[in-house]
């Protein structure tokens, strides 16, 4: 009997995982070489979809978050905002409308590294900025081109000082996160209240929500969320709606894009796309104490290793 109770209590942590394993797809970049396109070293899961340039690039190191579910030892992405502008993509496992994913959510940590020269691109870009990533309505099947309207819910990047304070707006050491209904310029909504600094390791939410009807669809960004929460504990600190909607209502890709109106080192690490919160917020399993190794045994502490990642 002693044993039974010992096995159930170490099967816990299994099943607690399987609850929250309801992803599309996660990725940790562990592609290798380094220092190479991603579209080269991932293929044919990464392809590169359009533009002149390789687009990002898989490169060495990883990134992690506080409390968050990461594998370790992997490699992430390097965005060159130097280099001419190149998407990599990769299809998701289906096609996701209002009928079978009504919102849809991406997560992924992110890390500035350097913002040096005239990164932001000139005074055109200070408010509208860039957009980096995101969903997309179409497949990725060799067909190119690239329509704004098609990304849905990308994440955008600005300067920290849109309004050139000073004459600093090119050269300034901080920027600015947002999130468009489609990337869009008269869509993108950005984050007013909060300027990160190279160097901040972020954790970042995206959703998608198709909703009935024209021009209500929403999407929405959370910055550092806390891992393992519920999605009502935490507060957009953007939100777009009132927009046209992603072309044809629908999404069936993810796209990571390099363009010169980014910063020159942008790493990105740990991308979920999922149909709940939970799917892309799990949190890490904290390593065992002394008296959980002697309660659940050997089979319980090598279970629980075996599911922390």
């Amino acid at each position: 009997m002693i044993g039974k109770r010992v096995l159930v209590c170490a099967l816990l942590p299994v099943a607690s995982f399987q609850a929250h394993a309801a992803l599309d797809f996660y990725d940790s970049f562990n592609y290798s070489p380094a220092a190479i396109p991603l579209a080269t070293a991932a293929a044919p899961t990464w392809v590169l979809y359009t533009g002149s340039g390789p687009g990002p690039t898989n490169t060495a190191g990883s990134l992690s978050y506080p409390g968050l579910q990461t594998a370790t030892g992997d490699n992430s992405v390097l965005f060159n905002g130097a280099g001419a502008f190149g998407t990599a993509a990769r299809n998701l496992s289906q096609l996701y409308n209002i009928g079978n994913g009504p919102t849809l959510y991406y997560s992924l940590t992110l890390q500035v590294t350097t913002i040096s020269g005239n990164d932001w691109g000139g005074s055109g870009n200070w408010v509208n900025g860039a957009f980096m990533l995101g969903f997309d309505g179409k497949l990725k099947n060799g067909t190119p081109g690239f329509a704004l309207g098609e990304a849905a819910a990308p994440l955008l990047i600005r300067t920290g000082n849109p309004s050139n304070v000073g004459g600093t707006a090119d050269t300034f050491q901080g920027y600015q996160l947002g999130v468009g209904v489609t990337a869009i310029p008269t869509q993108r909504i950005f984050d007013a209240a909060h300027v990160y600094d190279p160097g901040d390791t972020l954790f970042l939410v995206l959703s998608y929500t198709f909703n009935a009807g024209a021009n209500n669809d929403i999407a929405k960004l959370y910055v550092n969320p806390i891992p393992g929460s519920i999605e009502s504990a935490n507060v957009p600190v953007a939100t777009a709606t009132g927009f046209l909607e992603v072309t044809n209502n629908q999404i069936q890709s993810f796209f990571l894009g390099n363009n010169s109106m980014e910063p020159n080192g942008t790493q990105i690490d740990d991308l979920r796309v999922g149909t709940t919160w939970q799917d892309v917020t799990p949190a890490s399993v904290p390593e065992p104490s002394r008296a959980m190794v002697i309660g659940l045994g050997a089979l319980g502490l090598m279970l629980i290793r075996r599911f922390r990642h």
